[in-house]
């Protein structure tokens, strides 16, 4: 999806899809369905080349270049350099960086890499279709990670709550647990647990009693966890044995960024004036 953070520095390629949406309805028939292609398809149109975006649109393939060159881009070269632009970390300075890196750098590099891949391996899994569903269909979340995830799962819980209604970080040292007080009038919960070697005591016996309390459970840890299989069926092990000091939580971050955007695929909920309404509200409060 489109929507998310907005204060990001526009690009070009804000500008070109602007363009695009704007100029969509007085198109030619045959350049409209091009352009109705593309922005169904930005995510994974950088994949795509003039030919096959033809073929997909039912189009000659002269009618991509004539549609792209309407609204100020030279051809499909210039549109995926703007999506370059757009979506790397620095631009060319990424690559740039990445070719001097010493060669054991570069395997260490390669090792996080794989780690995010073998999460994004995971997202037709069982598992993950489970915490899917839960994150979709529970009235209301709780998020929660101890010692040293604590902060990720706090930054999980704020940005799920952008997301959906009703999205609250839980501490069961801080609020004593009187959040469940009452677990009979809650309806549909799901407890979100974040945990990583060396394990936090609370983890698995907060994810037992969120089981006997009815509250569907879901688990992020990496690839040694012993307990959280037992508890329930939306398991997402991440790898963190990458070579470095300390174990790595690129795969956990990567995990709850994709279950983040999971909740927000399908939803009863509407997303777009879900982000609207944060827009204005942090307008007012002047926080950007």
């Amino acid at each position: 999806m489109s929507q998310g953070f907005a204060s990001y520095a526009k690009a070009p390629l804000d500008e070109f899809v602007g363009k695009m949406k704007k100029g969509l309805p007085g198109l030619p028939k045959q350049e409209a369905k091009v352009a109705q292609y593309f922005l169904l398809n930005l995510d994974a149109i950088s994949f795509e080349t003039g030919k096959s975006i033809a073929q997909k649109a039912g189009v000659a393939e002269i009618t991509v270049g004539r549609m792209l060159r309407r609204f100020g881009c030279a051809g499909m070269k210039e549109f995926k350099a703007m999506l370059r632009h757009r979506y790397s970390v620095v631009g060319q300075a990424f690559a740039d960086a990445e070719a001097e890196l010493p060669a054991d750098w570069q395997e260490q590099m390669n090792a996080e890499l794989r780690a995010v891949r073998t999460v994004y391996g995971k997202m037709n899994t069982p598992a993950f279709q489970a915490a899917e569903r839960y994150l979709r269909e529970a009235s209301e979340i709780y998020v929660t990670g101890f010692q040293t995830v604590r902060g990720l799962a706090e930054d999980t819980t704020r940005r799920l709550a952008l997301a959906r209604p009703r999205v609250r970080f839980l501490s069961g040292h801080d609020s004593m647990l009187s959040e469940w007080l009452d677990p009979h009038t809650e309806g549909d919960s799901c407890v979100l647990i974040i945990d990583i070697i060396p394990y936090a005591a609370e983890s698995e016996a907060l994810a037992r009693l969120a089981r006997e309390q009815g509250r569907s459970v879901i688990v992020v840890t990496d690839e040694y966890c012993h307990w959280a299989h037992d508890v329930t069926d939306a398991v997402i092990n991440t790898p963190s044995k990458t070579g470095l000091f300390l174990e790595s939580i690129l795969g956990l971050n990567a995990a709850t960024s994709l279950l983040v955007h999971s909740a927000t695929v399908g939803t009863k909920h509407d997303v777009n004036q879900r982000m609207r309404d944060w827009r204005r509200l942090t307008n007012r409060m002047r926080l950007f």
